[in-house]
């Protein structure tokens, strides 16, 4: 069944990915969200109209929770209510900023749950055509591809990172700052590249060591964390627990350097209890 609902997904994914290619060739109407870095264009919400409608028309008995037409809720609320059989949890355009400003670093995301739990994940990036794409207990791919995390940086120092600000920390006193001071200097580089599924696939493929981010929602996640496990990898929060979909922190890593990402992390929530 599950394999089923991954070549399904994948055909959805490509055919969103096709709607949001063509529309960047349009004039974007762009609204604020929270606020002016949280945005969502038409792109957003026709791209989600059509993965819905297709959902709608294949699998009618399955539930979907998706970013642009359940934002106004509360996401952690909203999934753990919808825990029972399965599920569709999407993001339409995953680095909406960076889809308007025409960086190539979004993504199309689509994580299949049942029960609660990841059975099948796909992102993907149509500028690149890069779609990564893993089932439950099957591995993960690129393409056509099998996905290894990198077994390179053993130590935090050859690490390169990745993190990101939620929208609702983006002001000058971020709790992101302090984790980010913290580590440089302690890993080889940091990046921040704006789109949260991407990310996780690009430590699933080595080309990150690590990626940490506090304030992400199922939809951020859902395909992104399954892809990094079945590519060998290790996914917690950010106290080292054992991930789950309701949860608000991540860290996830090539296994290697998840301890001494998580030991840093863990010195400044110390640190920001205290006070």
């Amino acid at each position: 069944m599950e394999a089923q609902l991954l070549q399904h997904a994948m055909l959805w994914a490509r055919e969103a990915g096709t709607l949001m290619k063509k529309m960047l060739d349009d004039e974007l109407h762009i609204e604020q969200k929270k606020n002016d870095s949280d945005l969502v264009t038409q792109a957003d919400r026709q791209c989600e109209e059509l993965l819905r409608s297709r959902l709608a028309e294949v699998y009618p008995g399955h539930w979907i929770l998706g970013e642009e037409a359940d934002s106004g809720i509360d996401s952690y609320t909203a999934f753990k209510q919808q825990v029972g059989g399965y599920g569709w949890i999407i993001d339409p355009i995953d680095g909406t900023t960076n889809y308007i400003h025409r960086i190539p670093h979004f993504a199309v995301s689509i994580g299949i749950v049942k029960d609660g739990q990841p059975v099948a994940g796909v992102v993907y990036n149509p500028l690149t055509d890069e779609l990564f794409h893993a089932v439950k207990g099957g591995g993960a791919y690129l393409n056509d591809a099998r996905l290894q995390v990198s077994q390179k940086e053993r130590r935090l120092s050859e690490a390169v990172l990745a993190t990101g600000f939620h929208a609702g920390d983006w002001h000058e006193e971020s709790e992101a700052l302090p984790q980010i001071r913290r580590f440089v200097g302690s890993c080889r580089n940091l990046r921040m590249n704006g789109a949260a599924s991407l990310d996780l696939c690009w430590v699933a493929c080595g080309r990150l060591t690590g990626f940490w981010h506090r304030g992400l929602h199922p939809w951020d996640v859902a395909a992104g964390s399954l892809i990094v496990t079945e590519a060998g990898g290790r996914v917690t929060d950010r106290f080292g627990a054992s991930f789950h979909l309701a949860m608000d922190s991540l860290v996830a890593t090539n296994g290697w350097t998840h301890d001494e990402i998580t030991s840093i992390i863990l010195m400044d929530v110390k640190e920001s209890l205290k006070n």
